[in-house]
């Protein structure tokens, strides 16, 4: 299974965190090469998917993991496997060409609950694809069923 950027930055800074012990921002951010806006993002990820409690000490610029909420050490080690699993899958594949051509694909931003975007990830997961492409497919078949309602002219 071969897991999305924003995906495998959330697991690995899950698995930073789980040990309970402050860790210092300048060690997440060199560890997950992102920003600190983005960081942040993750942060907020972390705390609503799992309802972890994450602290934040100004006095040694760390965070620190102190209610795990679902972010017990049986889903540490799933999400450890997960990590794992992804970073073979990528390195055994060839690389491939991704098309940026802006007339095939134009990004877009959509707000969804939470609820929505996880349904969407977990297809994704099961199907092995991205969260656009379940997406498309979703609104594919939409679209078919909704022109199979309409009356013909």
């Amino acid at each position: 299974m071969q897991l999305s950027t924003k995906q495998a930055r959330i697991f690995r800074l899950a698995l930073l965190l789980g040990s309970g012990t402050p860790v210092e921002t300048k060690k997440i951010i060199s560890q997950l090469s992102c920003s600190e806006p983005t960081l942040t993002r993750a942060l907020k990820e972390l705390r609503e998917t799992y309802s972890a409690e994450i602290r934040y000490s100004k006095a040694t610029h760390s965070y620190q993991l102190v209610e795990s909420g679902l972010l017990d050490k049986k889903t540490l080690r799933q999400i450890y496997k997960t990590l794992s699993s992804s970073i073979e899958a990528k390195t055994d594949e060839p690389v491939s060409k991704v098309s940026l051509d802006k007339e095939k694909k134009k990004a877009v931003s959509l707000s969804l609950r939470m609820s929505v975007l996880r349904k969407i990830d977990q297809l994704a997961m099961q199907t092995d694809t991205t969260r656009s492409d379940i997406v498309e497919l979703l609104v594919d078949h939409s679209i078919a069923e909704f022109a199979a309602t309409l009356p013909r002219r």
